[in-house]
C-alpha cells in the first residue's frame, strides 16, 4: 500500500471515528431507579383499571343478555369501533416515546367512547366516570414520565366525536368496546414491562 492509499485509509477512519462519537446514545432508562418506581406504579394503576373494565365489560354482557365473543366480533367491523394502534410498543428495543404516545393515545380513544357508555348504563354513570379519571390520570402519569425523560409528548385535544350507533347496536356496541379496552390494558401492561427491560 502506498502512502497515498494509507492517507486516505487514515482520513476516512478519522471521519468514520467522528460520526460515531457524535452519535447521541439513545436515552436508557431501564437501570434508573426512578423510572423503574414508575413502571412499577403504572403496572399497579393498570391492572386496578383493567380490572374495572373487565367487570364493566360483564355487566353489560349479563345486562343486555349478549351472545358470544365470536357472535359479537362479526358486528364490530359494521359499527366502526377502531382497534389502537400499539406497534412501536413491540420494535426489539422499545421506542419509547413512540411506545407512549400511542398508550396515551389510546386512553384518550377509550376516554371518549366511555362517554358514550355512560348513556348506555345510566345506573353505572359514577363507575364510568371513575374510569374515565383513572384512564386520565395514567395518561397525565404517562406525560409526566416523557417530559421528565426528555421525551416528545402528544398533547390530545378534548374528545370531539363519540361512536353513533343505532339504537339496537348501543349494547354490543359498548360491550366490543370495553372488550377492546380490557385487551388493550393488557397491552399497555406488557408494554411497560418491556420498556422497563
Amino acid at each position: 500500500m502506498n502512502s497515498a492509499q494509507s492517507g486516505l485509509l487514515f482520513i476516512i477512519s478519522i471521519a468514520l471515528w467522528l460520526l460515531l462519537c457524535s452519535a447521541a446514545p439513545l436515552p436508557e432508562f431501564s437501570g434508573d431507579p426512578g423510572f423503574q418506581q414508575f413502571i412499577r406504579k403504572n403496572q399497579e394503576f393498570v391492572t386496578k383499571i383493567r380490572n374495572e373494565v373487565s367487570e364493566m365489560k360483564e355487566l353489560v354482557r349479563d345486562e343486555f343478555k349478549l351472545g358470544s365473543d365470536a357472535e359479537l366480533l362479526l358486528v364490530q367491523g359494521l359499527l366502526g369501533i377502531e382497534q389502537v394502534d400499539h406497534s412501536h410498543c413491540w420494535k426489539q428495543t422499545c421506542d419509547m416515546e413512540g411506545c407512549f404516545n400511542q398508550i396515551r393515545a389510546g386512553l384518550h380513544t377509550y376516554y371518549g367512547y366511555l362517554s358514550h357508555i355512560s348513556h348506555i348504563l345510566p345506573n353505572q354513570a359514577n363507575r364510568v366516570a371513575s374510569l374515565q379519571l383513572d384512564s386520565s390520570n395514567l395518561s397525565t402519569n404517562i406525560q409526566q414520565q416523557m417530559q421528565e425523560s426528555g421525551l416528545s409528548a402528544v398533547t390530545y385535544p378534548q374528545p370531539e366525536s363519540q361512536p353513533t350507533f343505532v339504537q339496537t347496536q348501543r349494547e354490543i356496541g359498548s360491550y366490543l368496546v370495553l372488550r377492546n379496552f380490557l385487551k388493550f390494558m393488557d397491552i399497555t401492561y406488557r408494554a411497560l414491562r418491556h420498556c422497563s427491560a
